[in-house]
């Protein structure tokens, strides 16, 4: 009997390499999100720091730099912070394509196997048959 072969296996193929693509977008998206928290959290830390240092050396330049320096990191917190949004609707987004993509890829998965099943059982019913006319021949003699 003839190899088992899936007509379908260069789709199937194509469907796995989406998946991995759609997998390493979600990676991607994670990760640009990620390195948006941690600058958050880095200009919590500094905003902080110069929060505490500013009344160390009590003169009008210096309240005047660290009062334009903590604006300066409130307004970067508050563009990090959008763009963290904008991130986390990436990852979502990106996250609802890797699923669609993961679940295509299962539809043919599942197919495939289905498929190769039925050709064990043709496979098995065929060797059922040849074992026994065989036996059947045998016997005649």
């Amino acid at each position: 009997m003839k190899k088992f072969s899936f007509r379908l296996e260069k789709v199937l193929k194509m469907r796995a390499w989406s998946e991995g693509e759609a997998r390493n977008n979600l990676g991607r998206a994670v990760g640009e999100l990620s390195s948006i928290e941690q600058a958050i959290a880095e200009n919590v830390l500094a905003r902080g720091a110069a929060a505490a240092e500013r009344w160390t050396e009590f003169n009008t330049l210096n309240m005047m730099r660290y009062e334009n320096y903590l604006k300066r990191l409130d307004d970067e917190k508050d563009d990090l912070k959008t763009k963290a949004a904008e991130a986390e609707l990436k990852v979502e987004a990106s996250r609802t394509a890797w699923m669609q993509a993961k679940a295509d890829l299962k539809t043919l998965e599942t197919l495939k196997d289905r498929r190769h099943h039925e050709y064990r059982q043709e496979l098995l019913a065929d060797e059922e048959k040849q074992i026994s006319e065989i036996r059947g021949s045998a016997t005649a003699y």
